[in-house]
């Protein structure tokens, strides 16, 4: 649930700028642009936010409460959604997997919206294992990596989110440390799914992946130092966890997020700041508006424990 809200938040925040005052500015006309978002989860009601993109001065996009909003699911007309409040449209029908949803917006005065996405399947993870040694942080120092299996279909387009929450409580003679952090990215990456990504993130898809199962492999940051076996300063773990989540997204869920990772790329912030970086167009699957029409599976998670005798 918290990773669907933060997937939310992020839609929200696609059409928010950042800001600098600039002295003696006089903007252009800027006309509102309608704006459709929505985040379908498996088992819970549809739903659709209208808005109206605004020029740049302005801190919140403006909610729309005289749109018709029609839903479609696989190709046949299921119901017309109602206001509910702040541009907020609510219905009846459950999303479901593997059905495709799509969405026809109605605004007086503006060309009709038009958008659709499938509800994917919940992911199956089916095994988590450590491989030591598996690689050397920017201190020269050996990390493990985490191996997570799951299942794929190989004839269809599959698209993953995942992260990885990890605790380590490590042992000195005269005391103890704790090592915690959740991980959304693999270190020194040598995993040919993320690879093709070209990215490190833990978002990528099965576009390579011919086998009904695949095992990623996620570098950890977490130093083996701390980790286990015989190191200097007599230090082992005593005990610790790793948590492996993962959600299974829509096409147009997975483009959006790639879009975004593409801004947030080292130093990006930076280039911001110094007002060099090239404006960003966030990915839409919204015709003749802004947006993103997306949906998303329940969340697969996995435990392992480490040395839980100790």
């Amino acid at each position: 649930m918290k990773n669907t809200f933060i997937l939310f938040l992020l839609v929200a925040f696609a059409f928010c700028g950042c800001r600098k005052q600039v002295s003696n500015y006089e903007h252009p006309d800027f006309e509102p642009v309608p704006t459709l978002n929505a985040v379908l989860q498996k088992d819970q009601p549809v739903w659709v936010q209208v808005s109206f993109a605004r020029c740049l001065d302005s801190v919140h996009p403006a909610p729309c409460s005289d749109a018709e909003v029609l839903l479609y699911v696989d190709g046949q007309f299921a119901e017309k959604l109602q206001h509910s409040d702040d541009g907020l449209y609510m219905g009846e029908t459950i999303a479901e997997a593997l059905h495709e949803y799509a969405c026809k917006v109605v605004i007086p005065g503006y060309d009709t919206l038009f958008a659709q996405t499938q509800m994917p399947e919940k992911p199956v993870i089916t095994r988590v294992e450590i491989m030591e040694d598996a690689t050397i942080d920017d201190e020269g120092r050996t990390c493990p990596a985490f191996l997570i299996t799951f299942s794929n279909e190989p004839d269809r387009h599959l698209y993953y989110k995942a992260s990885i929450d990890a605790l380590f409580r490590n042992n000195y003679g005269s005391g103890y440390s704790i090592q915690k952090g959740t991980m959304n990215s693999s270190i020194n990456t040598d995993d040919p799914v993320l690879l093709n990504e070209g990215s490190d993130r833990l978002l990528f898809s099965n576009e390579i992946i011919n086998d009904t199962a695949y095992t990623l492999k996620v570098n950890s940051w977490f130093s083996n130092y701390g980790w286990g076996g015989n190191h200097s300063g007599s230090t082992y773990v005593r005990s610790g966890w790793v948590v492996v989540r993962m959600h299974g997204l829509s096409e147009s869920a997975y483009h959006y997020l790639k879009s975004q990772d593409a801004y947030e790329e080292p130093d990006a912030y930076t280039n911001l700041f110094l007002g060099v970086i090239t404006p960003l167009n966030l990915y839409s699957n919204v015709e003749n508006g802004k947006g993103v029409f997306a949906a998303i599976a329940p969340m697969a998670c996995d435990t392992i424990f480490i040395n839980s005798e100790n």
